[in-house]
């Protein structure tokens, strides 16, 4: 994530608002990336998810992502920290279902402040606050600003600790800063089951105690009827007591059914997803296979051909062969994309093929002239699903291919390739 975000448009023309910003951030991410890209990546994905489906429930919605950096929108300060702090008891949930060098904390900072609607973008020093106030949060917590400490309080049944006047890199004035120090209010209430079944007993030993007295005084004059009353009595004292007993018994083994049942569907759920990354794995590493085997049958045909052709005058052919290369896309305020791509050059003709997003594969096609002249297309699809193209322009020299051009969004792109020899 950039150290700010500035506004370059004039101020006449610009829309403000009053938002709540949440941001967030895995802390240490490099460092597991390091360790482990793919492992990374997919518990981040798992992360995620969770992230997203906890924003929708509280109606929030993410405007800008970057690597593992994520920023929300809330219309409600209340809404926004209850969201965070289910974010944060979810994720130490999954957590606990992780090896120790795979766990994952979120950062989250929150703020109250006005910004500065860019298409569907927001900007300005409301949301430069969050990112800041966020960097500063230890992994797992929560830190909030002023400005939203005096929406929510009394609303939320949440700890907060003063964190007094805080001073933030790039941000001019100090920001009054709380830290949450529990992430769910913790209810007390006794189970129905036994509330009610402490109600019935109350109620039968006053009915029964009722009988009795009626009993001792309407029939003093017998001691004979009143004995047949009292083992009465005591017959029913001793039933209703098996009963609300069982009936205590019946509501514990409810209570542990309910844990089971839900400890199982945990357990369930893990392996469904394990199962759902494994897969994704084994399809990844199939492409990666099957890129290969193009590649070293491309080689073994290019060979093939060389020792069997006859010399021939200078032509777009001298430049046949396999360039081994990067094509990266220069997304704006963000790090480039770029991915590893093969071109087979031949006759004058040159095409790839490689990786895109969703699991699908972009293919290029393009020309060489005798000059050494490129020039190439890029048939790819953008991270919402839809297809896209790029065009680029270039030239081969020494071996060598440079060439750059734009998708048809206007983002720029270019791409470097050297022959293998």
């Amino acid at each position: 994530m950039a150290d700010e975000i500035t506004p370059t448009a004039t101020g006449a023309s610009l829309e403000r608002r009053l938002a709540t910003i949440l941001c967030a951030d895995i802390a240490g991410y490099s460092k597991l990336m390091e360790a482990n890209e793919e492992r990374t990546v997919q518990v981040f994905r798992g992360h995620r998810e969770i992230f997203e489906s906890m924003v929708n429930l509280h109606r929030g919605r993410i405007f800008n992502t970057a690597g593992d950096a994520l920023l929300v929108e809330f219309n409600s300060a209340v809404e926004a920290v209850r969201c965070a702090t289910e974010i944060q008891a979810a994720l130490a949930t999954r957590n606990e279902h992780l090896g120790p060098a795979e766990k994952m904390l979120f950062r989250i900072g929150i703020n109250l402040g006005d910004v500065i609607v860019q298409g569907g973008d927001l900007l300005g020093d409301g949301v430069n606050v969050a990112a800041r106030i966020q960097t500063a949060t230890e992994p797992g917590g929560i830190r909030i600003s002023g400005s939203v400490y005096d929406q929510i309080q009394n609303k939320l049944s949440l700890g907060f600790k003063l964190l007094g006047e805080q001073s933030y890199k790039n941000i001019s004035k100090p920001v009054r800063t709380y830290a949450i120090s529990e992430a769910a209010a913790i209810s007390a209430a006794a189970p129905r089951a036994s509330t009610k079944m402490t109600a019935i007993a109350a109620a039968a030993l006053l009915a029964i105690g009722a009988a009795v007295y009626w009993g001792y005084h309407q029939y003093a004059s017998s001691r004979e009827e009143r004995a047949r009353i009292e083992a009465e009595l005591q017959t029913q004292l001793t039933a209703q007591k098996q009963a609300t007993e069982k009936a205590q018994q019946a509501a514990d083994n409810a209570r542990r059914e309910a844990l089971l049942q839900g400890q199982k569907q945990a357990a369930e759920e893990t392996l469904r997803r394990a199962q759902q990354e494994r897969n994704l794995l084994e399809q990844e590493r199939k492409s990666v296979e099957n890129q290969k085997h193009a590649i070293v049958a491309a080689k073994k045909e290019q060979a093939a051909t060389l020792q069997t052709a006859a010399v021939t005058p200078r032509t777009a052919a001298q430049y046949d062969g396999t360039y081994d290369g990067t094509l990266c896309t220069y997304f704006k305020n963000r790090q480039p994309a770029c991915r590893a791509l093969a071109l087979m050059v031949r006759n004058g003709i040159a095409e790839g093929a490689g990786a895109a997003v969703r699991q699908k594969t972009s293919s290029v096609k393009g020309t060489v002239d005798a000059t050494g002249a490129f020039e190439l297309t890029l048939a790819g699809t953008t991270p919402a699903g839809s297809s896209s193209e790029a065009i680029l322009a270039g030239r081969i020299e020494n071996d060598a291919i440079v060439a750059s051009g734009q998708w048809r969004s206007g983002v720029p792109v270019s791409g470097n390739w050297k022959r293998a020899h």
